[in-house]
């Protein structure tokens, strides 16, 4: 029995962060405009109750074993002013897509490598 479980899960699958898995991802019927009207009607349905955001923070000083995440390890804290300022450019388009002055934030979500990483500069 554990041996037929065992051969049954140990196959390659997608990780849990994305919906639909990539597989049934239709890439070549996706576009820029596509893309932007979803967002923009997501955004219009659910304003009122405000957005979330994940934050991706890739980068890490060292690698956990059990880490699947994209991330970078690092030690060069250098990195963090150049990516900061691509995340609020990218910041700035959402705000322009949106059309709106403010957007309420329910929640931001930080990760994808160790969002400590930004707090631990060396002197």
């Amino acid at each position: 029995m554990l041996e037929k479980l065992i051969d049954k899960y140990n196959v390659p699958a997608p990780r849990y962060t994305s919906y639909p898995t990539v597989p049934f991802w239709e890439n070549e019927k996706f576009n820029r405009e596509e893309w932007t009207e979803r967002v923009v009607a997501r955004y219009k349905q659910t304003k009122s109750e405000g957005i979330s955001i994940y934050i991706h923070l890739p980068y890490c000083e060292s690698l956990c074993t059990y880490c699947g995440c994209n991330t970078r390890i690092t030690k060069n804290h250098k990195v963090e002013d150049p990516y900061i300022g691509s995340l609020l450019k990218e910041w700035e388009m959402y705000r322009q897509l949106f059309g709106e002055g403010g957007v309420l934030i329910q929640e931001i979500h930080l990760g994808g490598g160790t969002p400590t990483f930004f707090f631990t500069r060396e002197s």
